[in-house]
């Protein structure tokens, strides 16, 4: 249940329909069906792919004979990494420096790292029919000691994943110093653990790739569910020696993505070889079950935190050691994400000033980890957060009279922490008084008191957050490793009758590119909203672009939207101005009409566009037509922020958790569509609740997945009360911050500490997600145990 529609109350002047609540222009479509997914292109010829995978997380491979997959009904062919020798493993994109990288093989070579690795590839005439020869592969394993854990990869004398390594680091990255000497006058110094558990992303719509190789033209079309069609159209070029222009990439409908499917897999490797060696179309669409073993999973970090505060609540110092679990291999993010995407965010909006952090990579036997929503800042969040309610409850004060004692102060914005991030703009104290007046939080401390005097257990959390919005700047991404651009591009073209389109390097998948592009452009152009569309996900239609993620679309893809069509309506204005023979300054736009101010003139867009694209009466000095590119590369990022609180009820007899509110207030610059910013937060919010109060994607001590991960259902979900307030960043002329993944990094910490305020006076001193209700009455026995013994 979602709390009715409403604008924003904004703090600025926006356009004409920007700040409007207007519907998505795409939910017709996928409303009555007619969505075109990676799966539901089906080619002249098509063959369709299988991947054996292995039943082992780690395995020496003895032997693998094919010849029988070979001979079954259907089957065109079968390949083991022996046929595709010619492939190297698969190199991460962002490398930390100073990493050990072991990149992703194609198919298994002679090492079986991870359950699910794939180590051979049926190709039949049919799905089916791949799917039962892989029956008939015949393959021998010699099990190997499995390390699932990172602790325990760590230990002295563990096993090695890799036995070229000297250890199973991949990464290690430090930054700050001076814990030790601003400690010494602290009033309270407290060490404690935290986990942060691994998660399946799941995407509604799995990752599917559909090759097609033109032997004719020598064109090679790529088909796939991608966030980021230019960067895999590189990649998989130079992966496979391809020319980069005559390979396609074409990403159409996207039914989720949530980072994993920003990366580069073995998958798209192979099957943009077989396409090329047998002539032919090769599809192949994941499973549920490869979803788990062979897609990148998210978070996964074990971190131990020190804190050393005055008693007023002041924060003087912060030591954290994270282990990161990587899995068997560096996906593409996958050094990076974990390392400078926790260490440099973790320390939130507050102004504390050292920090000692130290974030490891550890390389296991289970799946790559790698972005997933938020990827990094939720973990950072996590940690902050946590740290601010422990000294609270420690200290016996209220958890927001910590926050406001610790939070940077407007007059210190902009702001630079230690590890060197920026906070570019913000109303933090005005943004959680918003957050408490909604959620009655004085009342609700009140009942608090009233409901333990008669053993009930009630418990607030609270959870504030920030993030850098907008990758971002090419100068600062080459020195951390960061192989890709950080700009975003945008074609505008308004067409001899009138229409536009907007061609735009971003790419949606699910957010609503089309309809917010619209509204900024008609902004803009002073064209009707309906009269424009949006191109996306095709590398050979849109101009070089580098996609979406890190809540980039609108601040840096709108950007360019917005740059690209001020130009284009700047050019409009100066031709109409010469066919009305009329001043320039007094030429303006309105509904597709141009007209003279205090005059009678007027001119349709319909003539003007005509005469644009012919030229005929234009003055040479305006050019041919109405079209214009921007490649915006931002000067800085934004800063997102926002606060949350969770209201909950413990039932001390089950160890169930009542989620009974939860508010949610955020302050992501200037909105550009409410309707569409409250459906990302309620995403954002579903992810993090669910990781707070449900998902686990628990590896046993075989490397082998559990269960299949719970996901919460609709019916799971608490009413969510969104609101905004707004500070726009300075730093993109839409003044836009980025709201995509602030659900993700809220919601945990506020649930998490929600539960710790509930269960503080039965002694419940720790308590790791998901907050099921064994692991709740788990740790009421600890504690209860702890105080008999004491």
């Amino acid at each position: 249940m979602n709390l009715p529609i409403k604008p924003p109350k904004l703090d600025q002047a926006v356009g004409r329909l920007t700040g409007q609540a207007i519907p998505r222009l795409e939910d017709r479509r996928f409303l009555t069906g007619r969505g075109r997914y990676v799966d539901d292109i089906v080619l002249a010829r098509q063959l369709h792919a299988h991947f054996v995978r292995s039943p082992h997380a780690h395995a020496r491979i003895v032997s693998l004979d094919l010849s029988l997959a070979r001979t079954a009904k259907g089957v065109v062919d079968a390949f083991s990494a022996a046929d595709l020798a010619e492939l190297g493993d698969i190199a991460p994109n962002w490398v930390v420096p100073g990493s050990k990288v072991k990149g992703r093989p194609p198919l298994a070579r002679a090492m079986i790292r991870h359950h699910g690795e794939a180590v051979a590839v049926i190709v039949a005439e049919s799905l089916a029919e791949a799917v039962d020869a892989a029956e008939r592969v015949e393959v021998v394993y010699e099990p190997l000691a499995v390390l699932a854990d990172q602790e325990a990869a760590m230990a002295p004398g563990a096993p090695r994943i890799h036995p070229d390594l000297a250890d199973n680091v991949a990464t290690r990255f430090p930054v700050g110093k001076g814990f030790d000497e601003a400690a010494q006058g602290a009033d309270l110094r407290v060490a404690f653990k935290l986990r942060n558990q691994r998660l399946v992303p799941f995407p509604m719509e799995p990752r599917a790739v559909n090759a097609d190789f033109d032997d004719a033209t020598g064109r090679l079309t790529f088909y796939c569910a991608h966030q980021l069609p230019h960067l895999l159209r590189r990649m998989l070029a130079a992966a496979i020696g391809f020319p980069e222009q005559k390979l396609r990439v074409i990403s159409p409908d996207v039914g989720g993505g949530f980072g994993p499917k920003m990366h580069f897999y073995p998958e798209d490797v192979v099957l943009a070889v077989l396409t090329q060696r047998l002539k032919r179309p090769v599809k192949w669409t994941e499973t549920r079950g490869e979803n788990i073993s062979a897609t990148t999973h998210g978070r996964d970090h074990v971190t131990h935190i020190e804190v050393a505060a005055r008693s007023d609540g002041k924060i003087l110092a912060l030591r954290i050691n994270s282990l990161a679990n990587v899995g068997a291999y560096l996906s593409s993010m996958g050094s990076g994400v974990p390392t400078v995407n926790v260490a440099l965010f973790v320390l939130g909006l507050y102004a504390i000033g050292h920090v000692e952090v130290l974030i490891t990579n550890v390389y296991t036997n289970t799946t790559p980890v790698d972005a997933y929503r938020g990827a990094g800042r939720p973990e950072a969040a996590y940690i902050i957060e946590r740290t601010i309610g422990r000294v609270a409850l420690e200290l016996g004060l209220d958890a927001a009279d910590v926050r406001r004692t610790n939070f940077v102060a407007a007059d210190q914005l902009p702001y630079r922490h230690p590890t060197g991030i920026g906070l570019d703009s913000g109303q933090y104290e005005a943004t959680l008084a918003k957050a408490l007046e909604q959620a009655d939080y004085e009342a609700f401390r009140a009942e608090q008191v009233v409901a333990r005097q008669e053993g009930r257990l009630l418990g607030a959390g609270l959870a504030t957050y920030t993030h850098s919005c907008g990758v971002g700047m090419a100068e600062l991404m080459g020195p951390i490793g960061f192989d890709r651009g950080g700009f975003e591009s945008a074609l505008v073209r308004v067409h001899p009758d009138g229409r536009v389109t907007v061609l735009s390097g971003a790419h949606s998948h699910g957010q609503g590119h089309a309809t917010t592009f619209a509204q900024i452009a008609a902004d803009e152009l002073g064209v009707p909203f309906e009269h424009i569309e949006v191109l996306q996900g095709d590398t050979d239609l849109v101009p070089m672009g580098v996609g979406t993620f890190n809540s980039r679309s609108v601040s840096v893809g709108g950007s360019a939207v917005k740059i690209a069509a001020a130009r284009v309506a700047t050019k409009m204005r100066k031709l109409a101005a010469h066919m009305m023979q009329a001043d320039l300054e007094g030429v303006v736009l309105e509904a597709g009409l141009f007209r003279t101010t205090g005059g009678n003139a007027t001119l349709t867009i319909q003539e003007l566009g005509r005469a644009a694209w012919t030229g005929q009466g234009v003055p040479r000095d305006l050019g041919i037509g109405l079209e214009e590119t921007e490649f915006y590369h931002p000067h800085a990022m934004s800063a997102p922020n926002g606060a949350h609180i969770a209201l909950v009820e413990v039932d001390i007899e089950t160890g169930e958790i009542a989620l009974r509110r939860y508010v949610a207030i955020e302050d992501c610059g200037v909105v550009i569509n409410p309707l569409l910013a409250r459906g990302q937060i309620q995403g954002g919010l579903a992810q993090g609740i669910g990781q707070a109060l449900y998902e686990d994607a628990a590896i046993d001590a075989e490397g082998m997945p559990v269960a299949d991960p719970p996901i919460p259902r609709s019916d799971m979900m608490p009413w969510m009360e969104i609101d905004f307030v707004c500070t726009p960043s300075p730093n993109n002329p839409l003044g836009a911050k980025g709201i995509g993944e602030a659900g993700a990094l809220g919601a945990p910490p506020a649930i998490v500490n929600a539960a710790l305020d509930a269960l503080w006076p039965l002694g419940v001193r720790e308590l790791d997600m998901p907050l099921t209700p064994q692991r709740v009455l788990a740790a009421i026995a600890a504690a209860t145990a702890g105080r008999e013994r004491a």
